[in-house]
């Protein structure tokens, strides 16, 4: 620090997660932690006005007169994965017990990881990953599959390498091919979208040459071995499209593995399939007896989850509506509330708050959200100017999560102190105080009696049971703590491929597979404002990419604008060779706005998450006439 400013930022080498090897995006924040910050609250009537700034006063009182003839599900809450559990906490609980809306859902949870929860929760009855980052280190096989840890979980992969130096072995099934690819001692490329069929495979050839004894005797075994006897190495090759050696490599690596890990992210998670892929995985886990070494997405996405930024009844971790009626003194929605996807494209709300998300890229379809946002009163809080506060109606300043006090909870539900770094601009306020604020003008202040975050996240500790063992005080001190992690019970959960997601055609004979780089984060609005990252980043994001004899083909040359197009949305984009990618595939990465990449992504989602299929799309490239 220098005159109440960051000027560097350095590693801690004795942390005990990162080991001395954090991220570089967040060795790189006081880059852009001062620029582009909104400063004030800024309101409009009608969106083809400008913003004017407001007094805090007169932005609570412009909220309040647009949602008091408004019923509880008529309003959405999107917190934040990139806020302390203190602030996500209090959001939901203004949500539930003000306006009586149980229409709370993260973005980056619904988007990215619900599958997996969903899945963990079938398989083992918690909510959370059972493992821990520790356990890479001691394992002699991991396999990654659908993920690129090497980009986007830097701090897990350093480990990895670690362990890999130290005799590890890796597999890696991935399509295109990534960063991580390049680490690994088996590469697979499955087509894309059937990594369920490879699994299935591979805990049918697993199974055929010998299970222990304890693991039969799990429940759902017998089930399993039916279900999975009809994935044989014919049927395996021929719908994932790979050769039969490089099948049997893999099956032998597996099944000699004496202490087994898997390791997963969107690839598996962001699909129609998204659910049966990710039970499938753990199938496979559990039949080896391994450890789950998945990342999530945003620092504080399981801890925005576990204290209630979803919409399963009241809170997640089971506690009953009598008992936080009781708790916080205020009668509650008996509704079930509606996840975003339901709230903004199938039953349309009226109102929406969104905290620190830039909803207006990271959603699918972006034509029909667009269109439906215009038709809602949008409440924005956010720290950075971004592309989603052209469809607000208000912009409330807020604090980074540097710029405050609280806690987080990472992927492993390790709960750990933030403590305040430096000041946020003058007028921006904690999250947790404003929903505090704005409560007094519904007439429930007395809600929030609260002075400060460690009161907030007692409550949390007191009412929400996955963090029951925690110890305020300890975490408070710095000492890290743990929620639940002990598997309520383990079975495995049989599940079959229904097939894949994009319906290719003469129209749309491409796959879209959406990829990003490891130097910049989600779309860009912040990591672009670091010098340093606009230096090391080397890919360009405004491109799509091809294999050159797909663009032989279609009569393209390399660096030509073209037009992509999918069912839902067109895109002007030049075009770039890389003979790395398989053959019918176009990668894209999808970080910036000015190529939307979700443009190009139809309203489709898994059956029970809603988690939409971002991962492989059926597009179709032409020429571009205007040129």
């Amino acid at each position: 620090m220098e005159n109440d400013r960051i000027i560097r930022i350095e590693p801690i080498k004795e942390d005990e997660v990162s080991e001395g090897f954090p991220c570089l995006r967040g060795l790189t924040i006081h880059e852009v932690i001062y620029g582009n910050r909104i400063t004030k609250p800024l309101i409009r009537e009608n969106r083809d006005e400008d913003f004017r700034e407001a007094s805090w006063d007169e932005a609570y009182r412009f909220i309040f007169d647009h949602l008091k003839g408004l019923e509880g599900n008529e309003v959405l809450f999107i917190p934040s994965g990139k806020a302390s559990n203190e602030n996500a906490y209090v959001m939901q609980k203004f949500a539930r017990a003000v306006l009586k809306s149980n229409n709370v859902d993260g973005c980056c949870s619904r988007l990215c990881h619900a599958n997996t929860i969903s899945a963990l929760s079938e398989v083992f009855g918690i909510s959370s990953s059972p493992g821990r980052i520790e356990d890479i280190a001691d394992r002699d096989l991991i396999l990654i599959i659908g993920s690129n840890p090497a980009s986007n979980y830097p701090v897990i992969f350093s480990r990895v390498v670690k362990a890999k130096s130290k005799g590890t072995r890796l597999i890696d099934v991935n399509s295109p091919p990534n960063e991580t690819s390049r680490f690994s001692d088996i590469n697979v490329q499955v087509k894309p979208d059937t990594q369920l069929v490879f699994l299935n495979g591979l805990i049918n050839e697993i199974i055929r040459r010998g299970v222990p004894e304890d693991r039969r005797g799990i429940q759902g075994f017998e089930i399993l071995a039916e279900t999975v006897s009809e994935y044989t190495l014919e049927r395996v090759l021929e719908i994932c499209e790979i050769e039969k050696s490089l099948f049997e490599k893999v099956a032998d690596l597996v099944y000699s593995s004496k202490a087994f890990g898997v390791m997963h992210g969107m690839g598996l998670t962001q699909s129609r399939n998204g659910f049966l892929n990710i039970v499938s995985l753990l199938n496979l886990m559990i039949l080896k007896d391994g450890k789950l070494l998945s990342g999530r997405g945003e620092i504080n996405v399981q801890g925005m989850g576990d204290v209630g930024g979803v919409p399963l009844g009241f809170l997640p971790s089971l506690i009953s509506k009598d008992e936080l009626e009781k708790a916080w003194g205020s009668r509650l929605s008996e509704e079930s509330g509606l996840n975003m996807i339901q709230a903004l494209y199938l039953n349309p709300v009226k109102a929406v708050f969104a905290c620190d998300v830039n909803m207006a890229l990271s959603l699918p379809d972006l034509e029909a959200l667009h269109e439906k946002l215009g038709e809602m009163f949008v409440v924005l809080l956010h720290h950075h100017f971004n592309y989603t506060m052209r469809f607000a109606n208000v912009i409330l300043p807020i604090a980074m999560l540097i710029e405050g006090d609280g806690t987080i909870t990472n992927w492993e539900r390790r709960i750990r102190l933030v403590r305040k770094v430096t000041d946020p601009p003058a007028e921006a306020k904690q999250v947790w105080l404003i929903f505090k604020e704005l409560a007094s003008y519904f007439s429930c202040e007395h809600l929030f009696n609260y002075s400060s975050e460690k009161e907030i996240f007692k409550e949390i500790v007191r009412l929400i049971p996955a963090y029951k063992s925690v110890d305020p005080d300890k975490v408070y001190d710095g000492g890290d703590d743990w929620g639940v992690k002990k598997p309520v019970f383990v079975r495995y959960f049989p599940v079959h491929f229904t097939g894949v997601d994009y319906p290719v055609s003469k129209k749309y004979p491409y796959i879209l597979v959406g990829v990003r780089t490891p130097f910049l984060f989600l779309h860009n609005e912040l990591t672009y404002l670091s010098e340093t990252l606009r230096k090391v980043n080397k890919k360009d994001i405004e491109a799509c990419y091809m294999n050159p004899e797909d663009l032989r083909r279609e009569g393209l040359s390399d660096g030509e604008t073209i037009i992509l197009f999918s069912s839902c949305g067109r895109l002007r984009i030049r075009v770039k060779s890389d003979p790395s990618i398989p053959s019918r595939t176009i990668k894209m990465y999808i970080h910036s706005e000015k190529t939307p990449v979700n443009k190009l992504v139809p309203l489709n989602y898994t059956f029970n998450t809603f988690t939409p299929n971002y991962k492989s799309v059926a597009v179709g490239v032409s020429k571009d006439v205007s040129v």
